[in-house]
């Protein structure tokens, strides 16, 4: 599975605006709204889900990167957003460290083997030190677009 086969483009937020945990959960999700890729009505029930898993143990799993997911019935395939932080967030990470990159992930109820399939790419990813840099200094929404298509081996 490629990153570029959920991440949707349009709801990349370059700088998020959110300083806590459950407003970069919020902004990411109506960035995904936005994209038109998640219905007005559902976004509530979505954050609650979300934070439920938030609950259990961060995600935020340490080296300035978070993974917050969640499997809903409103998803009908897999849908993710990435935003940065230059400030970094506080998201109770693992590590302590504040987060710089968070990567959200949506999936179907029924999709446990693409659900994980997802989130094995991504922790695949993030632990390149040199992604995490490079998303983090990427220029601008086109910059980090390049770097994902690069990493999952599409023609730029």
């Amino acid at each position: 599975m490629k990153l570029t086969d959920f991440i949707v483009e349009d709801a990349i937020i370059i700088e998020i605006k959110a300083s806590g945990k459950e407003a970069v959960i919020r902004e990411m999700l109506y960035s995904l709204k936005d994209a038109q890729k998640i219905s007005n009505k559902d976004v509530e029930s979505v954050i609650k889900s979300l934070m439920k898993r938030e609950e259990l143990g961060s995600t935020g799993i340490g080296k300035g990167v978070a993974v917050p997911h969640t499997k809903h019935d409103c998803i009908k395939k897999i849908i993710g957003t990435i935003a940065r932080s230059t400030q970094g967030v506080d998201f109770n990470a693992l590590d302590g460290e504040p987060v710089h990159l968070f990567f959200l992930l949506l999936s179907p109820n029924d999709s446990a083997g693409s659900h994980l399939a997802a989130l094995e790419r991504i922790s695949t990813v993030i632990r390149d030190n040199d992604f995490r840099r490079f998303m983090r200094e990427a220029k601008g929404k086109d910059g980090m677009i390049e770097i994902l298509k690069e990493v999952d081996g599409v023609q730029v």
